[in-house]
């Protein structure tokens, strides 16, 4: 009897150590959880009895290769579904806003720089397009004066008079009276075959009464053109005023300042700038979502 009381002890022992040791194996699982993906990836069902314990360590083996009754997504298709990422909509958010800014300096230079914030730059753009307008008007009203100076000096000294067209002031200063500016006009018809057109006649003639005069004439001629040429000069500033106040006001604008971002044929595309004056550029960076 105490043979078979020890044989039973031994056997008792022995599954009491296989137990033990079958908890010990499924607490272990996920260190060896590779197994586990092998057997589902290739039988496509769950994972067998060997591996099925119970209360923690079985969902803790679960959520480990995201079979089923796991909470955990599964690469392998098992479980949850991976939740997508939202999609940020700052980016167009932000390009609206550039454009909104670009909008304002388009309209008057400054006003885009006032609307990112940056008012020391939007009094100064604004000051400058100001400042241009102001000289435009001034040498707008220097020729006009100018002209009328001239006008009423050939009225003075070769006997003009009347409103007319600017051609017939130019050949005022061109030639000494209307005799020899009729002529011209007549040996030009000839040479071309054509009938004499453009003669002054009447309260139209002129004549000077010595070169000085007609020269003193031309020259003041001069200075109202040169007025004139000015006031034009100063629309060109007022372009490139607005150009520099749309570019600075796009790139200031957003929450990247100095960054200008957009979508070109799918792909992303970044400019930033780097305004330096001692070494000033750019860089452009391209890249595509996956």
């Amino acid at each position: 009897m105490s043979s078979k009381l020890m044989l039973l002890i031994s056997t008792a022992t022995v599954l009491l150590c296989l137990s033990a040791a079958a908890v010990g194996l499924a607490v272990e699982i996920p260190e060896t959880s590779s197994f586990l993906r092998t057997e589902l990836a290739i039988t496509g069902v769950s994972p067998s009895s060997l591996w099925h314990g119970s209360g923690a360590a079985a969902g803790l083996v679960l959520d480990q290769i995201g079979g089923e009754g796991s909470q955990q997504p599964d690469e392998f298709g098992g479980g949850l579904e991976a939740e997508k990422p939202e999609e940020d909509d700052s980016e167009s958010v932000d390009l609206g806003v550039k454009v909104k800014a670009g909008l304002f300096s388009a309209i008057l230079p400054g006003a885009g720089q006032y609307y990112n914030g940056d008012k020391k730059k939007a009094y100064i753009m604004g000051g400058v397009e100001v400042a241009i307008w102001t000289a435009y008007f001034v040498f707008d009203t220097q020729g006009s004066n100018r002209m009328d100076s001239a006008e009423e000096y050939a009225g003075i000294y070769a006997g003009t008079s009347g409103d007319h067209a600017n051609s017939y002031w130019q050949n005022v200063g061109r030639h000494m009276d209307s005799d020899e500016y009729n002529d011209a006009r007549m040996r030009e018809a000839r040479a071309l075959q054509e009938t004499p057109s453009g003669l002054v006649y009447g309260d139209d003639t002129w004549q000077w009464v010595n070169d000085t005069r007609r020269s003193d004439y031309s020259t003041m001629r001069v200075d109202a053109n040169s007025a004139y040429d000015r006031r034009d000069f100063m629309i060109l500033f007022a372009v490139v005023n607005r150009a520099i106040s749309v570019v600075d006001a796009v790139i200031g604008a957003g929450n990247k300042p100095g960054t200008i971002q957009t979508e070109v044929l799918g792909m992303n595309l970044e400019v930033e700038m780097l305004p330096s004056w001692s070494n000033p550029g750019a860089q452009c960076v391209v890249s595509r979502r996956f």
